[in-house]
């Protein structure tokens, strides 16, 4: 879900502000890296630190929202990160088959 947001976000941003053009993909970079089982803690770190420096400096509710949201999921989803660190997930869920015939449509 955070991952989908902040694509969202990068994709309707108006970059008229470096911290929602620049910072959600900066975002988005290390959390694939959590996903991968391959992030450091210097790179959580600095996460955590970019969740709350673009919710805080973004001229839009885009920009804050993007920043909420990687904090929320940070603060509230550690085992789900702890998993995807030890190289599993137990909480995937896997798709709808043939939701492509409804989206498509």
């Amino acid at each position: 879900m955070i991952d989908f947001f902040l694509s969202y976000a990068q994709e309707n941003s108006c970059a008229e502000c470096i911290p929602c053009r620049i910072g959600t993909k900066r975002m988005q970079e290390i959390l694939k890296k959590i996903f991968d089982g391959s992030v450091s803690t210097r790179e959580l770190s600095l996460l955590e630190d970019f969740a709350e420096d673009i919710g805080a400096s973004s001229k839009c509710d885009l920009g804050l929202m993007a920043g909420k949201a990687v904090k929320f999921a940070l603060q509230h989803c550690k085992s789900d990160i702890e998993a995807h660190l030890k190289g599993s997930c137990g909480h995937s869920i896997p798709a709808n088959p043939g939701w492509q015939t409804v989206m498509l449509k």
